[in-house]
């Protein structure tokens, strides 16, 4: 019998890389899936039970952790509903649609007892550990700057399918908090603590839509490093991340699912350093940090030391984009505090 029993609340796509990373976990059974569409319009994975609201499964099935993969406005309603009946909690991003509604949620821990932790699955991507190994060694001297470039394509179709997307009130933003945001959480986790922030968010697409397709960012952080990055949806084709650490010594490059290593004396002169695992399937490009992430978190609930992103944690990102609106809002750099 499974050790732990889950419950994937939302089966949209990412929820399917959810059931593909459970499936090679040996003491997790997927209990039961929630979702307001019919059954008959879902691909439920064998043995789950099927519920058309997740308070029912969380009454009725009692899980002991659930995935919360359901657009953002929804999170911090969920999250709270299973905390409060002592289930963990595993929520896909973004945590939250603003800092604001990120603090309340990380109260939740403490309040009812339970772990709730976050996907932030870039972090695990093998490129990006030893990126940050470099940063946190000083082999390469100090950080001076870092470029993050993050383009991407999303039609009117894309909004048209799932509308909440394209709102303020239910997306939080668009492509900062909806494609870019592991991006820039990669950023401040090379970069450390922000100063100042500079940013200017805007649509170049008629998509009919009140969240940003595009934006362009500055960010100043407190030992002197500054990152430039500029993400969009107006991009013709989704295009791999890339990522630019300039060191003293070396710089260093993630693009195309691969870290490169350069002199900073010819930065032309390129060896690749390690290459990321890829998912299996369509959404490739998901990469396989969700696989590490989610058998850390169960590592995590059996008491094996296994490495979670609290709320608080991941909130930092949310802070940012706030910041980056602000800031394009008022025409000023704005503080971090």
């Amino acid at each position: 019998m499974a050790r732990f029993r889950v419950g994937i609340i939302g089966m949209g796509t990412v929820a399917h890389t959810h059931v593909k990373a459970l499936k090679k976990i040996d003491d997790v059974s997927i209990a039961a899936i929630a979702d307001i569409k019919d059954k008959s319009e879902l691909d439920i994975p064998e043995g789950a039970e099927y519920c058309s609201d997740y308070r029912t499964m969380i009454d009725e099935v009692k899980p002991d952790a659930v995935h919360i993969c359901l657009p953002h406005y929804l999170h911090a309603e969920a999250a709270e509903y299973a905390a409060s009946h002592g289930v963990s909690i595993l929520c896909e991003k973004p945590v939250a649609m603003n800092a604001e509604q990120a603090e309340i949620m990380s109260t939740f821990q403490d309040k009812y007892g339970v772990t709730v932790a976050v996907c932030m699955q870039n972090r695990w991507n093998r490129t990006f550990r030893h990126l940050m190994e470099a940063v946190e060694s000083g082999s390469d001297g100090r950080l001076l700057g870092l470029k993050a470039v993050a383009l991407w394509a999303r039609d009117k179709g894309y909004y048209e399918k799932a509308p909440w997307r394209g709102r303020m009130e239910t997306a939080g933003g668009g492509c900062l908090i909806n494609q870019a945001v592991h991006t820039l959480d990669q950023v401040i986790q090379l970069g450390g603590n922000v100063k100042t922030v500079k940013g200017i968010v805007t649509n170049v697409l008629d998509l009919g839509i009140t969240v940003e397709d595009s934006s362009v960012s500055e960010i100043v952080f407190e030992n002197g490093a500054r990152a430039l990055i500029m993400a969009s949806n107006a991009n013709i084709v989704n295009s791999t991340i890339e990522i630019e650490a300039v060191f003293e010594k070396s710089i260093y490059t993630i693009k195309d699912y691969k870290l490169y290593k350069a002199p900073a004396a010819d930065p032309l002169d390129k060896s690749l350093v390690v290459s990321d695992d890829l998912m299996e399937g369509e959404k490739s490009y998901y990469g396989a940090g969700h696989v590490m992430l989610i058998r850390e978190f169960y590592s995590h609930l059996r008491g094996d030391g296994g490495k979670v992103i609290s709320v608080r944690d991941a909130s930092r990102v949310i802070k940012l984009i706030d910041l980056i609106r602000l800031s394009s809002n008022e025409g000023r750099c704005v503080e971090w505090r």
